[in-house]
Protein backbone atom coordinates (compact mmCIF):
# COMPACT_ATOMS: atom_id res chain seq x y z
CA UNK A 1 0.00 0.00 0.00
CA UNK A 2 1.59 3.02 -1.14
CA UNK A 3 1.49 5.81 1.81
CA UNK A 4 0.84 9.59 0.58
CA UNK A 5 3.35 10.76 3.48
CA UNK A 6 6.06 9.33 1.36
CA UNK A 7 5.58 11.16 -1.16
CA UNK A 8 4.39 14.64 -0.80
CA UNK A 9 6.56 16.40 1.83
CA UNK A 10 5.42 20.14 0.87
CA UNK A 11 3.39 22.71 -1.66
CA UNK A 12 6.05 22.10 -4.09
CA UNK A 13 6.05 18.00 -3.17
CA UNK A 14 2.11 18.15 -4.02
CA UNK A 15 2.64 19.89 -7.37
CA UNK A 16 5.31 17.67 -8.18
CA UNK A 17 3.46 14.79 -7.52
CA UNK A 18 0.31 16.06 -9.59
CA UNK A 19 1.75 17.20 -12.61
CA UNK A 20 3.97 13.82 -12.55
CA UNK A 21 1.07 12.23 -13.19
CA UNK A 22 -0.34 14.58 -15.26
CA UNK A 23 2.31 13.94 -17.37
CA UNK A 24 2.71 10.15 -17.58
CA UNK A 25 -0.94 9.73 -18.24
CA UNK A 26 -0.71 12.89 -21.16
CA UNK A 27 3.26 11.40 -22.38
CA UNK A 28 1.78 7.87 -22.28
CA UNK A 29 -1.25 8.67 -24.45
CA UNK A 30 1.16 10.88 -26.85
CA UNK A 31 3.27 7.92 -27.46
CA UNK A 32 0.52 5.32 -28.06
CA UNK A 33 -1.88 7.26 -30.37
CA UNK A 34 -1.00 8.99 -33.97
CA UNK A 35 0.59 11.90 -34.64
CA UNK A 36 0.23 15.56 -36.07
CA UNK A 37 -3.62 15.33 -34.86
CA UNK A 38 -5.21 18.47 -33.33
CA UNK A 39 -5.81 16.35 -30.27
CA UNK A 40 -2.17 15.43 -30.11
CA UNK A 41 -1.40 19.02 -30.29
CA UNK A 42 -3.32 20.01 -27.32
CA UNK A 43 -2.36 17.01 -25.41
CA UNK A 44 1.41 17.54 -26.09
CA UNK A 45 0.88 20.90 -24.45
CA UNK A 46 -0.49 19.78 -21.34
CA UNK A 47 2.42 17.58 -21.32
CA UNK A 48 4.89 20.06 -22.47
CA UNK A 49 3.30 22.47 -19.07
CA UNK A 50 3.76 19.54 -16.52
CA UNK A 51 7.12 18.48 -17.58
CA UNK A 52 8.20 21.93 -17.36
CA UNK A 53 6.25 22.17 -13.92
CA UNK A 54 7.87 18.34 -12.81
CA UNK A 55 11.54 19.76 -13.33
CA UNK A 56 10.79 23.32 -11.76
CA UNK A 57 9.16 21.95 -8.76
CA UNK A 58 12.07 19.30 -8.41
CA UNK A 59 14.37 22.23 -8.01
CA UNK A 60 12.70 22.66 -4.11
CA UNK A 61 12.46 18.96 -3.51
CA UNK A 62 15.78 18.13 -1.03
CA UNK A 63 14.53 15.24 1.12
CA UNK A 64 16.35 12.86 -0.08
CA UNK A 65 19.75 13.67 0.14
CA UNK A 66 19.68 15.45 3.93
CA UNK A 67 19.12 18.50 2.04
CA UNK A 68 21.62 18.48 -0.95
CA UNK A 69 21.27 18.08 -4.78
CA UNK A 70 20.53 14.51 -5.63
CA UNK A 71 20.86 12.46 -8.96
CA UNK A 72 17.44 13.76 -9.77
CA UNK A 73 18.34 17.41 -9.70
CA UNK A 74 21.20 16.72 -12.23
CA UNK A 75 18.44 14.78 -14.34
CA UNK A 76 16.61 17.89 -14.84
CA UNK A 77 19.23 18.99 -16.98
CA UNK A 78 18.29 16.40 -19.56
CA UNK A 79 14.55 16.59 -18.97
CA UNK A 80 14.98 19.72 -20.06
CA UNK A 81 16.86 19.44 -23.09
CA UNK A 82 14.79 16.40 -24.60
CA UNK A 83 12.08 18.71 -24.13
CA UNK A 84 13.92 21.79 -25.54
CA UNK A 85 14.86 19.54 -28.63
CA UNK A 86 11.93 17.97 -29.45
CA UNK A 87 9.72 21.34 -29.15
CA UNK A 88 11.98 23.87 -30.52
CA UNK A 89 11.66 22.38 -34.24
CA UNK A 90 7.94 22.34 -34.60
CA UNK A 91 8.20 26.46 -33.32
CA UNK A 92 11.20 27.12 -35.46
CA UNK A 93 9.99 29.23 -38.84
CA UNK A 94 11.25 28.94 -41.60
CA UNK A 95 10.97 25.11 -40.73
CA UNK A 96 14.11 23.31 -40.73
CA UNK A 97 14.35 19.88 -42.53
CA UNK A 98 14.35 16.93 -40.10
CA UNK A 99 11.85 18.85 -37.90
CA UNK A 100 9.40 15.86 -36.88
CA UNK A 101 12.38 13.57 -36.51
CA UNK A 102 13.55 15.69 -33.99
CA UNK A 103 10.59 16.22 -32.46
CA UNK A 104 10.14 12.56 -32.40
CA UNK A 105 13.42 12.23 -30.42
CA UNK A 106 13.27 14.90 -28.20
CA UNK A 107 9.78 14.10 -27.10
CA UNK A 108 10.10 10.72 -26.71
CA UNK A 109 12.92 10.74 -24.74
CA UNK A 110 11.07 13.41 -22.35
CA UNK A 111 8.14 11.41 -21.83
CA UNK A 112 10.08 7.93 -21.21
CA UNK A 113 12.75 9.84 -19.29
CA UNK A 114 9.57 11.29 -16.79
CA UNK A 115 8.02 7.43 -17.06
CA UNK A 116 11.56 6.31 -15.54
CA UNK A 117 12.11 8.93 -13.41
CA UNK A 118 8.41 7.81 -12.06
CA UNK A 119 9.40 4.23 -11.69
CA UNK A 120 12.87 5.00 -9.85
CA UNK A 121 11.08 6.92 -7.37
CA UNK A 122 8.62 4.37 -6.92
CA UNK A 123 11.71 1.75 -6.33
CA UNK A 124 13.63 4.47 -3.92
CA UNK A 125 10.44 5.45 -1.68
CA UNK A 126 8.09 2.10 -1.75
CA UNK A 127 10.61 -1.06 -2.01
CA UNK A 128 14.41 0.05 -1.40
CA UNK A 129 14.40 0.59 2.21
CA UNK A 130 16.57 -1.94 4.03
CA UNK A 131 18.51 -2.98 0.86
CA UNK A 132 21.95 -2.55 1.10
CA UNK A 133 24.12 -0.37 -1.27
CA UNK A 134 24.93 -3.08 -3.78
CA UNK A 135 21.26 -4.39 -3.66
CA UNK A 136 19.87 -0.75 -4.23
CA UNK A 137 22.77 -0.31 -7.37
CA UNK A 138 22.12 -3.20 -8.55
CA UNK A 139 18.12 -3.19 -8.59
CA UNK A 140 18.32 0.75 -9.96
CA UNK A 141 20.65 -0.92 -12.77
CA UNK A 142 18.29 -3.64 -13.76
CA UNK A 143 15.21 -0.70 -13.19
CA UNK A 144 17.33 1.94 -15.77
CA UNK A 145 18.46 -1.00 -18.55
CA UNK A 146 14.88 -1.61 -19.90
CA UNK A 147 13.98 2.23 -20.05
CA UNK A 148 17.21 2.77 -22.07
CA UNK A 149 16.09 0.40 -24.47
CA UNK A 150 12.60 1.23 -24.48
CA UNK A 151 13.49 4.70 -25.24
CA UNK A 152 15.88 3.81 -28.10
CA UNK A 153 13.26 1.36 -29.31
CA UNK A 154 10.58 4.14 -29.37
CA UNK A 155 12.99 6.62 -30.92
CA UNK A 156 13.70 4.37 -33.65
CA UNK A 157 10.11 2.61 -34.19
CA UNK A 158 8.71 6.44 -34.30
CA UNK A 159 10.99 7.52 -36.95
CA UNK A 160 11.01 4.71 -39.29
CA UNK A 161 7.55 2.44 -38.91
CA UNK A 162 5.30 5.70 -38.89
CA UNK A 163 4.27 8.08 -41.69
CA UNK A 164 6.02 10.92 -40.05
CA UNK A 165 9.11 9.23 -40.19
CA UNK A 166 9.61 10.16 -44.04
CA UNK A 167 8.92 13.87 -43.21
Amino acid sequence: MIEISRWIHSTAGAFHVVMAITGLITGAYLLLTVKGTRLHKRIGYVFTAALLIVNISALFIYDFNAGKPSVFHYLIIVSMFCLIYGLYPMFKRPYIPGRVKQHLKGMTGASLGLWAAGATEYFVREIANGLSSIQLITYSFALSVPFAFLIGWNIWYHIHRTKWGKL
